[in-house]
């Protein structure tokens, strides 16, 4: 650790990033794979634990989904704050206020309790998220941009394929309390060590007083958040339903999903976010549309394990690809200066289809099923290519009328 130190201090933070593969930048992979692990433990198994206190399938649905509604309208704020305030500090914060969420889940047994958790689980999430990837920004060159912001969410990926068995593992065998402690332990570690990380902060172009409207929404990229909010979609439709399904049909490790999810996105991360830096963001979203859609079919029609893990690889070469895909174009776009609103915009979309996501899906469900549920989000998801070509023909004519000016 004391070596591992010394790196961090010897380097220059006023210059640009020679190689994307620089201690700091490994640093935040492994904090985003602890607090990520700590947050995928819960998200499996909290609706099947309001189900088993007496909740109904809707009402499930509308908790898990808090998360994203707190989310959504604190995205603003996380995005000024990581480019006004010391990233690290943000960080380490949103990490404490998670591990007050944890410990809530830990100490109270009813659903009014669980309720306010996972508020505060969204305002923890809001703000590191945002801080998580602004943060990394620092220490990436700028011509492998889309690559490094691929790269962020690395550690947070491995998570998915690690949290979800485990929470579902440990509330099975030790039950729910054993699971919310062991959440509440890794996400202090996490604080304990991000807090040991040597950074020098620096200050936005603009001022706490002057707050604009550039400086909380990213207009310029607004649009792209919607197309973000239907791929996260996929996630949060599985992870709030999944271990329900697999009881109703009887399909035992379930959990594998993530794991196959995790490992495929894993493989293509490098790849999409090299993809995106030469030849540009339609050759990953395309495939990933319609990816996004059989993921949605195939957890619909699935009564055996395998068609699960095939899911698992569809959400892969979809929502694994996608989201990194437009997050990196857009902090390119909008350079590292406004990283944190940019960050903040993409999420504002995902924050709000995910908070209404769940809630609908466990009201179709409760209704027609899971399997109806699952196949009229394939639908809705697949609205976003048309959305996408749009926004493309909007920006080549843009384009043109600029190049014609100049």
């Amino acid at each position: 650790m004391k070596t591992l130190l010394s790196r961090f201090r010897e380097m220059d933070q006023s210059s640009e990033p020679k190689t994307l593969w620089n201690p700091f930048f490994i640093a935040v992979l492994v904090f985003g794979f602890m607090t990520g692990s700590a947050n995928q433990m819960i998200s499996p198994i909290l609706s099947k634990y309001v189900v088993d206190m007496g909740a109904t399938l809707s009402l499930a649905g509308t908790i898990v989904g808090l998360q994203s509604g707190m989310a959504m309208f604190l995205r603003p704020l996380s995005g000024a704050a990581s480019d006004l305030l010391n990233r690290k500090y943000v960080m380490i914060g949103s990490i404490l206020i998670s591990s007050t969420a944890f410990t809530g889940y830990l100490l109270f047994n009813n659903i009014v309790a669980v309720i306010i958790c996972r508020l505060l689980q969204g305002f923890s999430f809001a703000f590191m998220s945002v801080a998580r990837t602004a943060f990394a920004t620092e220490y990436m060159p700028r011509d492998r941009m889309g690559e490094g912001v691929a790269f962020t969410s690395f550690g947070v990926v491995l998570s998915q394929a690690v949290g979800p068995n485990i929470g579902m593992w440990v509330a099975d065998e030790f039950g729910y309390r054993i699971c919310f402690l062991s959440a509440l332990c890794i996400s202090i570690l996490g604080a304990i060590l991000l807090s040991m990380l040597p950074y020098k902060h620096k200050k936005g172009e603009f001022h706490r007083h002057k707050l604009k409207l550039n400086n909380l929404i990213a207009v310029e990229v607004l649009p792209y958040s919607v197309l973000a909010g239907l791929f996260a979609m996929t996630t949060h439709l599985a992870n709030s339903f999944l271990a329900l399904v697999g009881e109703e049909r009887g399909i035992e490790n379930v959990a594998l999903f993530f794991t196959m999810y995790s490992v495929v996105a894993l493989a293509m991360r490098p790849a999409s976010g090299k993809i995106v830096d030469k030849m540009g963001l339609s050759f990953v979203l395309y495939p990933a549309f319609f990816f996004a859609a059989l993921t949605m079919i195939l957890l619909g029609a699935a009564q055996t394990l395998t068609l699960i893990l095939i899911a698992g690889v569809c959400k892969a070469l979809s929502q694994g690809v996608a989201l990194s895909s437009i997050q990196g174009s857009c902090i390119k776009r909008l350079g590292k200066e406004r990283a944190g609103v940019a960050s903040a915009t993409i999420h504002l979309g995902q924050d709000l289809i995910c908070t209404i996501a769940p809630a609908v899906g466990g009201f179709i469900a409760s209704r027609s099923g899971y399997g109806v549920m699952y196949y009229c989000f394939a639908g809705i998801i697949l609205t976003g290519m048309p959305l996408y070509m749009f926004l493309r023909s909007r920006e080549k004519k843009s384009d043109r009328l600029r190049q014609e000016q100049n």
